[in-house]
């Protein structure tokens, strides 16, 4: 898979691999107690493929996202009640353009690196999907919505104006939004779908046959670049045998896992439950811009609403601002959409979330690039834009989302780390 190999190509120059100091702990049974040591870590993973793309049958990964695309579609359009259409470029006022694309976010088993190579081999892709539910999505009236209503306290008075008013006012007082929610399971188990009733389909586990896949094995993949990495960490560790286990933080997604799937979260990425309007920067300008300074500067756009519409003019800009609302999404819990959420486990001491970790960027898709970026330079001044000559002709884009990890592995009850 060209995708996958990609991916392996950016892993040297994107990783940042560090060891910042070490990790103490207490481990004891009936002879006695033992402090032991491991060393803390941090670098980048790539978690997640990330798609944008006009229509399903166009989706630019073929081999997994396109198929998944394509079933999850049926599934939208039994959820909305109406055929789901193609995504497209329209003008508005003649001087800005409205982009709307669908996306998805897909586990990249390149993140798995441990595992890889200690087997020598990446996963293959798995004979059964899971399929995000909706337990996020239910958490939201007692878990999110309340973070929404003290956001709104922050918002300045001069900008609340009686659009605004009536904005934040919703947020206070949003019982037809929160009734839709939690009617949606019943809802939900009535309706029907190619493939099967949509309430157990949610949350389930699906072939590769339903979701119209074949099998496909990686074991052709050159790890190479893999082996480079892990011999750069095992000079970084010292004199501890640890193996590759020990060498790297596990990161928050699954081997081929699909967290997001727009098609599948149409009720909300298209805007039919206006949800994403209860947040106070669907509505004031400059509140969470994909930009590396003021927002007042953006060239981008912004990160809410969440749905799959953005006033963007250029199309690699507006994939990275759709990529951007996707993992703004699946690093959070008790998001108002259905995806499942990049989530840590394991035998290991992490000291930041992934809510809260810093994100970088490599495009696949059309062109391949080996260095990660963050999203947001201020290109108003520069003779050429973000994107210039990565355009693709049918407008379809691959990102990998790389996520900053800060770990040591656990050996016992932990105590302190130095530094």
């Amino acid at each position: 898979m060209a995708i996958l190999t990609a991916t392996l190509q950016s892993f040297p120059s994107c990783l940042s691999y560090q060891v910042k100091g070490m990790c103490f702990f207490l481990r004891c049974n009936i002879k006695g107690c033992t402090v032991l040591y491991s060393i803390r870590m941090s670098h980048y993973l790539p978690d997640a493929i990330v798609s944008t793309y006009n229509d399903p049958l166009m989706h630019p990964w073929l081999e997994v996202g396109k198929p998944i695309a394509a079933a999850m579609a049926g599934v939208g359009s039994a959820m909305a009640g109406m055929p789901l259409d193609s995504a497209a470029d329209t003008a508005r006022d003649d001087t800005e353009i409205t982009t709307f694309k669908g996306a998805d976010a897909i586990g990249n088993p390149v993140g798995m690196v441990a595992s890889a190579l200690s087997t020598g081999t990446l996963p293959n892709v798995p004979s059964m999907f899971g399929i995000p539910g909706i337990s996020e999505l239910m958490e939201f009236p007692t878990e999110e919505l309340p973070n929404i209503q003290r956001e709104w306290m922050s918002v300045p008075m001069d900008a609340a104006n009686s659009v605004l008013q009536g904005a934040a006012s919703l947020a206070k007082a949003p019982m037809d939004i929160i009734g839709k929610i939690t009617s949606l399971p019943g809802r939900l188990s009535q309706l029907q779908s190619a493939a099967g009733n949509v309430g157990s389909f949610l949350g389930s586990s699906s072939g590769l046959a339903t979701l119209g896949m074949d099998g496909a094995a990686l074991a052709g993949i050159d790890l190479g670049p893999l082996q480079q990495v892990v011999s750069i960490a095992s000079l970084a560790g010292g004199s501890m045998d640890l193996g590759p286990g020990g060498l790297f933080c596990p990161g928050g997604a699954s081997a081929f896992g699909l967290h997001y799937q727009s098609e599948l979260d149409a009720l909300f990425w298209r805007g039919i439950l206006p949800v994403e309007m209860l947040y106070p920067s669907a509505w004031v300008p400059t509140r969470n811009e994909v930009s590396h300074s003021s927002g007042i500067t953006s060239t981008w756009g912004s990160i809410y609403p969440r749905t799959g519409e953005v006033v963007q003019q250029h199309p690699v800009k507006a994939s990275a601002v759709l990529a951007e609302r996707v993992a703004s999404i699946i690093k959070k819990r008790a998001q108002p959409h259905i995806y499942k959420r990049l989530e840590t486990s394991g035998n290991f001491k992490y000291f930041s979330s992934i809510e809260d970790s810093d994100t970088r960027w490599s495009m696949v898709y059309p062109r391949t690039t080996t260095n990660c970026v963050r999203f947001g330079e201020n290109d108003s001044l520069s003779l050429l834009s973000f994107g210039d000559g990565r355009t693709s002709a049918v407008n379809g884009y691959v990102w990998n989302l790389w996520n900053k990890y800060d770990c040591c592995q656990r050996r016992g009850i932990y105590l302190f780390s130095v530094p």
